[in-house]
C-alpha cells in the first residue's frame, strides 16, 4: 500500500462496516449496496469493496455480471446525453435549491420520472452541487472549511455523513477528498484524548438491543430510528450490536 492510497485507506473501515451491514440484510443486493455506498461516501464502491461484499453476501456470478453491465451502460450513456436532457435539468434545479442532498434528489426524481435515478444521474447531481456553491462564497475559503471539519471532528460521535451534512448546510457543496482526510485525522486525534461517556454509550447499546427485539427488522429501519432518536447515524459498533441481537432473535424464533 502506497501513500497515494491514503485517502482510500481512511475510508476503508467505514466502507467495510457498510459492506457487513448490507450483507446481513434479508435479501442482500449488489445494486442496493452500490447506492448505499454512494449515499454514505459520495462515490461508488471500488473493486476491492465489491469483492469483499460479494464474498460476505454470497452474490451469484450472474448478478455480478449484470451489475458490471449496468455500470458499463451508465458510463457509455453519459457520453450520449444532451445538455437539455430533462433528467439533467432536474438535477440542476435540485442542486441549486436549499440544502441539496442525494435523498432529496432521489425523491424528486422518482416523483417526476416514476423511477429512481441511475448511478450516472446521482454522480451528475453531486458534481453539479459541488460546482454550484449556492452563493455562499463569503465563507467558502479553505481555512474556513478546515475549521468546520475540525469542529465536527471534536464534536459528539463525528462521522463522514455528519461532515457532509455540515458542508452542505454551510457551503452548499460536499467536502473535497483533502478536507475529508483532514477530518478523519482530526477525528482520530480527538478520539485519543476523549472517550464516549459511558452513560451515552450504554444508552445507544440498549436502544440497539431494544429495537432489535421487535420494533424494527432491517438495517435501514434501524438507522432511521437511531438517527431520529440521537440526531446522527449509528456507528459501526452500535450497528453490529443491533445485527447480532436481530440474529439471536431470528434464531430463537426459528427454534420455537
Amino acid at each position: 500500500m502506497n501513500s497515494g492510497n491514503n485517502n482510500d485507506l481512511e475510508f476503508w473501515e467505514i466502507q467495510v462496516s457498510l459492506a457487513r451491514a448490507a450483507a446481513r440484510l434479508p435479501k442482500p443486493s449488489l445494486a442496493k449496496f452500490h447506492y448505499e455506498v454512494l449515499e454514505e461516501i459520495g462515490k461508488p464502491p471500488g473493486l476491492d469493496l465489491i469483492d469483499y461484499f460479494v464474498s460476505l453476501a454470497d452474490i451469484s456470478d450472474e448478478e455480478v455480471k449484470e451489475y458490471f453491465r449496468f455500470i458499463g451502460k451508465a458510463k457509455e450513456g453519459r457520453k450520449k446525453e444532451k445538455d437539455n436532457d430533462p433528467k439533467k435539468e432536474l438535477a440542476k434545479r435540485c442542486a441549486a435549491g436549499d440544502s441539496p442532498s442525494v435523498l432529496k434528489f432521489r425523491q424528486l426524481f422518482i416523483e417526476e420520472f416514476d423511477e429512481p435515478p441511475s448511478e450516472e444521474m446521482i454522480g451528475y447531481f453531486l458534481q453539479t452541487v459541488q460546482g454550484n456553491g449556492t452563493g455562499k462564497e463569503k465563507s467558502n475559503d479553505k481555512q474556513t472549511q478546515l475549521n468546520l471539519a475540525e469542529t465536527i471532528a471534536r464534536g459528539p460521535q463525528p462521522t463522514v455523513a455528519k461532515l457532509r451534512k455540515g458542508f452542505q448546510k454551510e457551503f452548499g457543496s460536499t467536502p473535497s477528498g483533502e478536507i475529508v482526510q483532514y477530518f478523519l485525522e482530526k477525528m482520530q486525534q480527538y478520539a485519543q484524548v476523549k472517550d464516549l461517556p459511558d452513560e451515552e454509550h450504554e444508552s445507544k447499546v440498549n436502544f440497539a438491543k431494544t429495537v432489535a427485539g421487535g420494533l424494527v427488522s432491517t438495517i435501514l429501519q434501524f438507522r432511521k430510528a437511531f438517527e431520529k432518536a440521537y440526531g446522527e447515524p449509528p456507528d459501526a459498533e452500535i450497528t453490529e450490536i443491533f445485527i447480532r441481537q436481530l440474529s439471536r432473535k431470528k434464531t430463537t424464533s426459528g427454534e420455537n
